[in-house]
């Protein structure tokens, strides 16, 4: 996984498969875009204004996955995560 921080833009993006294209994106809640390739696979975690709302008081519990990409959003972040 590699994870790249916009200071500038105040935005965190996790990319979680190096080297696929995104073909589509599903915003999951207000500033938090998941991306998926052309299989539908989850490949990268776009977080906007991510210091504030950290500052807010935003968790890993807040961000909820489809059920379907609820157990690969738990291996990348070792964490289990809502739905």
């Amino acid at each position: 996984m590699n994870v790249r921080y916009d200071k500038e833009i105040d935005a965190i993006y996790f990319d979680l498969s190096i080297n696929r294209k995104s073909v589509k994106q599903d915003e999951i809640l207000d500033g938090v875009i998941l991306d998926y390739d052309q299989d539908d696979n989850l490949i990268g975690i776009e977080v906007l204004d991510f210091y504030d709302l950290v500052r807010n008081g935003l968790t890993i519990d807040d961000l909820t996955f489809p059920e379907n990409k609820r157990a690969i959003a738990e291996q990348w972040f070792h964490l289990p995560v809502s739905v």
